[in-house]
């Protein structure tokens, strides 16, 4: 009784049940390729494009001959040549065009006016001698005097006046004023303004220097 117990045990406890030991292998398949289908090939088009380049190429062929001969026809005489392949022997005349030169305009010159030359102005210088003889003046009159000497006494005065006159020059001496009561001034020309007199002191300078100066009185 223990033995069947024991055998019993063993075969709940296998886990093949007793069945014989086999080999499991999983069933190898080869994987089918899907089928390939190969695209048609069309030859219409390469050779409509065949057929193009051909008209092309002959195309531009026959306009080089056409331009060759139109050169040779047109350059180099070679109308006279055809014409006598065909027994024309006398030559075809060729067109000259003459071409009339067309005037050249006339350009008018602009007319450039002179413009007037502005007349320099001439300085005359003023007389030297303006007077005749020798003269006393004893008031003012408002006019502007050059005066050449000065003295405190009317007789050097007159003997100055004097010389003066011998020389072809007259003078005025002009009697003092309030303001230089003891001067009695020996003076050559006058003007009427003050103004006039210092524009022309310059010519009485040359010729007495600095003793010339003008004196409104």
């Amino acid at each position: 009784m223990e033995n069947k117990e024991d055998t019993g045990y063993h075969l709940e406890d296998t886990d093949d049940f007793g069945l014989p030991e086999t080999d499991f292998h999983p069933i190898d398949r080869e994987e089918e390729e899907p089928p390939q289908f190969e695209e048609p090939r069309y030859y219409v088009e390469e050779e409509e494009e065949e057929s193009n380049r051909g008209w092309i190429v002959a195309a531009i062929i026959g306009l080089v001959v056409l331009v060759g001969l139109a050169i040779y026809l047109f350059m180099f005489d070679g109308v006279n040549q055809v014409a006598s392949w065909f027994g024309d022997d006398e030559p075809v005349p060729q067109v000259v065009v003459e071409t009339t030169p067309e005037p050249e305009p006339i350009v008018e010159e602009p007319v450039i006016e002179e413009e007037p030359i502005a007349e320099e102005p001439v300085y005359e210088e003023p007389a030297l001698a303006q007077y005749q003889g020798i003269e006393r003046v004893t008031a003012p009159t408002g006019r502007t005097f050059v005066v050449i000497a000065s003295f405190v006494d009317y007789d050097l005065a007159m003997d100055f006046a004097q010389k003066m006159e011998a020389d072809g020059i007259g003078s005025k001496i002009l009697d003092p004023t309030q303001r230089a009561p003891l001067i009695h001034r020996v003076a050559i020309a006058d003007f009427g303004t003050f103004a006039e007199g210092a524009s022309n002191i310059d010519a009485f300078r040359a010729e007495y220097g600095d003793n010339a100066w003008v004196l409104k009185y």
